[in-house]
């Protein structure tokens, strides 16, 4: 028997293996974006998760704050304003040794 409620239908994601990595997030609304001043996507760090919306760290201001030894900043996303995000994996974790059995080509 499955253990989610009826009240929490719809899709599912695990953010916990993309936390505190690189992610692009784009936004949904142009309100919400000129209100960050952020633009309509804003790559940086995935600070955290929960069911009301993300935590980014943007990776331009992150730089400038650490070379100036200040606070970085964080912003949180309702998942309303959320239109996706993306993480970038390398292709190499992604290759594997390809294993021949039977008849090897010649």
């Amino acid at each position: 028997m499955s253990d989610i409620k009826q009240e929490q239908n719809g899709p599912r994601s695990d953010f916990s293996s993309s936390l505190d990595k690189d992610v692009l997030v784009k936004f949904r609304g142009k309100e919400y974006q000129e209100q960050l001043g952020l633009g309509a996507e804003c790559a940086g760090r995935l600070v955290g998760v929960d069911r009301f919306g993300l935590w980014l760290e943007p990776a331009e201001q992150r730089k400038s704050a650490l070379a100036a030894s200040e606070p970085v900043s964080h912003y949180f996303v309702p998942w309303d304003e959320v239109l996706t995000v993306v993480r970038r994996q390398e292709a190499t974790l992604f290759q594997s040794k390809k294993e021949y059995r039977g008849l090897r080509p010649q």
